[in-house]
């Protein structure tokens, strides 16, 4: 079945791709929304549009999506896009909200195209496991938690990363897989690119509670052999 993957340029989004093609599905597109609210719950908001570096690192037509006003504007410039498309279904990195899901099941059911959602009440851990597993190169972009300070920007997701997630989410209740917004995330690398992503010019943004990781730069370049 030909799908098109809706990628963020995070982990979910990106392991979400990656288990559907172990499942059978051809991607052809990758599609990212860059959202219209910066406080979007709908959407992945640092460095959006970096979707499509990935979509390109994977291999596939990149398409991108923006309506500059809010997150059911964004769906519907969704729809108008996936409609002139010659396929079957839609991949997305939904792990635990509703919010989301609910409104990309009906976005699919109103289309007829199906909705894949391989990571959907997946533990959190395990999605992780999942990533330091198969050899992801994930940075961490963004950051807005408890116990999370400046020096969490730009951290790799590995075994220590993950440890210490697990003692966030013992002492805090930090979700482990950030869907709360305690961090964001970008892949640089991944076993279904084919070329990987090179951070050629980043800032560090730190308000004293929150941060990002702004790209300013980014190249492809060929996988380490």
């Amino acid at each position: 079945m030909r799908a098109v993957a809706l990628l963020s340029g995070g982990k979910d989004s990106t392991l979400a791709a990656h288990l559907a093609v172990e499942d059978g599905y051809e991607l052809v597109y990758g599609l990212t929304v860059i959202p219209s609210d910066s406080e979007s719950m709908m959407f992945h908001v640092p460095n959006a549009g970096l979707g499509t570096l990935v979509a390109r690192a994977l291999g596939l037509e990149p398409l991108e999506v923006r309506s500059g006003r809010d997150d059911e504007a964004d769906i519907e410039e969704m729809a108008l896009v996936l409609d002139e498309l010659d396929v079957d279904a839609l991949v997305s990195g939904a792990i635990a909200s509703r919010y989301q899901k609910e409104r990309l099941d009906r976005l699919c059911e109103e289309l007829e195209i199906e909705h894949v959602h391989p990571l959907w009440g997946m533990d959190p851990f395990e999605e992780l496991e999942i990533l330091v597993e198969c050899g992801f190169e994930v940075v961490v972009i963004g950051v807005s938690a408890a116990g999370m300070d400046e020096s969490w920007l730009g951290r790799r997701i590995d075994r220590n990363f993950i440890e210490d997630v697990r003692r966030l989410y013992e002492d805090y209740r930090v979700h482990p897989a950030g869907e709360g917004g305690e961090y964001e995330t970008l892949v640089l690398d991944a076993p279904l690119f084919e070329r990987r992503i090179v951070l050629e010019r980043v800032e560090k943004q730190w308000d004293g509670f929150s941060g990002e990781l702004i790209v300013k730069e980014a190249r492809l370049v060929p996988k380490r052999r």
